[in-house]
């Protein structure tokens, strides 16, 4: 009976941490949907961070997600929470010097 009440009380602890966990992806992703707008060209990486937060879903080379612009050195990439399963990705394309260029949301066919 004791093993059954730990089993059942460890079950539940898992089911809270996901779903305490998916809550606040989701929250996180409502943010940057939120605030995407507010992203302009000439930006600097530290104030794309400060109004989206980190990328979740990928930071570095160009052309990972798309067809980057000509001058891109690194991009930023927050998807959906359950992405690559819903393709919604919010992509901020950044120069050498650490400028945006392009922010774009694209949607895999």
């Amino acid at each position: 009976m004791r093993n059954r009440n730990i089993a059942i009380l460890s079950l539940d602890l898992i089911v809270l941490i996901l779903g305490l966990k998916a809550a606040l992806s989701f929250a996180r992703f409502a943010k940057v949907e939120r605030n995407f707008s507010s992203v302009a060209i000439g930006q600097s990486r530290d104030s794309v961070v400060g109004r989206l937060g980190r990328p979740n879903y990928y930071s570095g080379k160009c052309g990972v997600i798309h067809n980057p612009p000509q001058n891109c050195t690194v991009e930023y990439v927050y998807g959906h929470p359950f992405s690559p399963l819903v393709p919604e990705y919010y992509i901020v394309s950044f120069s050498g010097d650490g400028q945006v260029i392009q922010a774009d949301t694209w949607m895999s066919p």
